[in-house]
């Protein structure tokens, strides 16, 4: 990848699998990273007496999700967001909003998400994770329904045509080396 443009780049994979600790860790890096929204969304859900608002209602809580990170990425299209660093990350996309549906089997309007308008440069995919796998208020899906998930994750990425880098288990340090030697030098270390 060339680091000529700010480039935008999804961190995505099934639930618990080390995504927003490679945000983080990133962040602390300098880079500019948009965070996962939809944990704020089900913990004000949980506070509300809702045990499950996806699973209740998951097309309002798509929708929502959808209205958020949508805002996410105009902001980065209309220059608001400044960062010198060349690469933009993203704790999941607006993929991710379609790739749940289709793993709940939802009906939903496809003109009401249309993922062509809004293309990431790249999506970096983390696969469930056994050995780190915990569920808590927010993460409510076991681990059998988490693999799963991963490979509708994976399909809407790449039936979009966004280019896919599957990144390994390992160290949080060792898997944001790997990533930023990949974005700095187009191959994986």
């Amino acid at each position: 990848m060339s680091p000529s443009k700010k480039q935008k780049i999804v961190i995505s994979g099934g639930p618990g699998s080390g995504k927003t600790t490679l945000i983080r860790l990133l962040s602390n890096r300098g880079y500019y990273c948009e965070e996962e929204f939809s944990r704020s969304l089900i913990e004000s859900s949980l506070n509300e007496g809702e045990t499950n608002f996806f699973k209740s209602r998951p097309l309002d809580f798509s929708e929502k999700v959808w209205k958020m990170r949508k805002r996410q990425y105009e902001k980065i299209n209309e220059g608001i967001v400044d960062s010198a660093k060349p690469f933009i990350f993203f704790d999941r996309g607006l993929h991710d909003v379609v790739a749940y549906l289709d793993w709940r089997d939802t009906q939903y309007d496809p003109k009401k998400f249309q993922l062509s308008k809004y293309p990431y440069d790249l999506a970096l995919l983390l696969p469930p994770w056994k050995e780190i796998y915990t569920q808590d208020r927010q993460r409510l899906e076991n681990f059998e329904e988490a693999e799963k998930l991963f490979e509708h994750i994976k399909k809407v990425y790449k039936i979009n045509g966004i280019p896919l880098i599957e990144i390994p288990f390992g160290d949080p340090e060792e898997r944001i080396f790997s990533i930023l030697h990949y974005l700095n030098h187009g191959k994986k270390s």
